[in-house]
């Protein structure tokens, strides 16, 4: 059996960082920041201490553990960062509730990408900031962005919340020219929507144009 300074020599030598992926891996299925600390530590004593990809996979795997705090200083100390990074702090921070410092970073974040976009229109719609959450969708739509069943769906979960029945139905209009058309997570959205908005009539139609259902 490998004694435990073994162990560590043997993380010492590794040719790359996917074992401690693999650790981190399981840190996240059993959401134990303890573990997820220790293996942080052994991190900093190896040659990946600086690698990009075992950072960002720090961040992510700190922030489903709700350690914020220790996701957010593995962002400051990072000296090169990546899309990839923002988007993982970012989606840390809109998810804990912390959305003005989520604007913030994403407002100085190089390069948003698609993902970005949708943390910032989903983010805010999930904590009931339905005015802001649509006006980021806008911005993305604008911004000449791919709009995709997550934005839709954030979207309408957005116009139902401020239960704006004029928002909804224009949002209904790109969705009907969108790939999403016949989608029936998107169905199921558009049904939510008219029925907070007060139009069971809309909500109807909906129901009856939709080729698939689910329960």
């Amino acid at each position: 059996m490998a004694t435990r300074h073994g162990l560590v020599r043997d993380l010492l030598c590794l040719p790359d960082s996917s074992p401690f992926a693999k650790l981190l891996d399981s840190c996240l299925r059993s959401r134990s920041a303890r573990e997820t600390r220790r293996v942080h530590a052994r991190i900093l004593n190896s040659q990946f201490s600086k690698e990009i990809f075992i950072q960002n996979r720090l961040i992510d795997v700190y922030g489903k553990c709700d350690c914020l705090d220790d996701a957010r200083k593995v962002f400051d100390r990072m000296p090169q960062r990546n899309t990839f990074t923002w988007n993982s702090i970012i989606t840390v921070l809109t998810k804990s509730g912390f959305l003005d410092e989520a604007a913030r970073l994403f407002g100085s974040m190089p390069d948003p990408d698609q993902c970005s976009w949708n943390s910032m229109v989903s983010g805010f719609a999930q904590h009931d900031r339905f005015e802001e959450s649509l006006e980021y969708f806008v911005k993305m739509h604008k911004e000449n962005f791919f709009l995709n069943e997550y934005s839709f769906g954030s979207a309408l979960s957005a116009c139902a919340g401020l239960m704006d029945f004029d928002i909804g139905i224009q949002v209904h209009a790109m969705v009907s020219k969108s790939w999403y058309s016949t989608d029936v997570f998107m169905g199921s959205a558009l049904i939510d929507m008219y029925s907070k908005c007060g139009s069971v009539a809309c909500s109807q139609d909906v129901f009856s144009g939709m080729i698939e259902r689910n329960l």
